[in-house]
């Protein structure tokens, strides 16, 4: 029960920085504490709920509005509140065009190659990934605010959360940042800063709550099978609850400093690290 309260704490710290909190849990969960693979993966997937849940709480104005567009009359609703609805719709749909293939992708190709081979193989995987993460972060740096949401006509809403929702879906591999891909795409299509982590959260929603269904229905190795429904329980909390109280903070700093260069240092230190033992077994 410890090891797994002690990663529902990192769940909710390193969710809102752009490192990829499915990575590091991945990581310690496989290395540290001897977590199987598969077990591991259905984890950072489970774990995610919890911070959901903190999203739904801090922005709870957005959740509630977003769901009246779907049975207010049209003259009743706010335009800002439509567009975020479609950017959450459109978003999903991309998202889940992706995200469905790789899901079974890298359970059926990685996890059981991985779980037969060494756990030192996932890590330098999960590593290769944050370091492409960094990059991707790095590079945005050189975008300019240009536009809030409200002064997107809707067409182009629909194209750019799309696209969006397309690139959230490789973050379903551990070791992608969703938070730093789609804030990132978000902010290559001209958008301002506070609409790009405003959206990015939004949008992460119904995907977790699908991606723990698919958990639940296709996942071999799942923690629904593994652990009783009172540890579930106990880690999703924990996970809300440190969410909860680190987003404002978190999402401050994530304003001011950039994480790609952290993502690349850290993948290039494990694999420094981890290839001369691979070598030497």
């Amino acid at each position: 029960m410890i090891e797994y309260i002690i990663l529902a704490i990192l769940q909710g710290i390193f969710e809102w920085l752009p490192i990829s909190s499915s990575g590091q849990v991945m990581i310690i969960s496989t290395n540290l504490f001897g977590i199987p693979p598969e077990e591991a993966f259905s984890l950072s997937i489970w774990l995610h709920l919890g911070t959901t849940l903190a999203i739904l709480l801090k922005f709870w104005r957005d959740s509630i509005n977003i769901l009246k567009t779907l049975w207010q009359k049209e003259p009743k609703r706010e335009v800002n509140e439509i567009k975020k609805r479609n950017w959450v719709l459109w978003a999903t749909l991309g998202t889940g065009i992706i995200a469905f293939p790789l899901y079974f992708i890298f359970k059926i190709l990685f996890i059981d190659l991985f779980n037969a081979i060494q756990g030192d193989f996932i890590t330098l995987f999960v590593s290769g990934l944050l370091i492409i993460t960094g990059v991707i972060l790095i590079l945005t740096k050189k975008t300019f605010e240009t536009k809030t949401l409200v002064e997107v006509p809707r067409k182009m809403i629909q194209k750019d959360s799309l696209i969006s929702g397309l690139v959230q879906g490789t973050s379903i591999l551990p070791g992608i940042s969703r938070s730093g891909v789609t804030i990132s795409t978000i902010l290559f299509e001209k958008y301002d800063q506070d609409s790009a982590l405003r959206l990015s959260f939004l949008m992460s929603v119904p995907v977790t709550i699908a991606s723990v269904i698919v958990d639940i229905i296709f996942g071999e190795g799942s923690v629904f099978g593994t652990l009783n429904i009172f540890t579930i329980g106990i880690i999703i909390l924990v996970s809300f609850l440190i969410g909860y109280l680190t987003i404002d903070l978190l999402l401050r700093l994530a304003r001011k400093i950039n994480f790609g260069y952290f993502c690349i240092l850290y993948g290039i230190i494990a694999f420094l690290i981890i290839i001369p033992f691979i070598l030497i077994s």
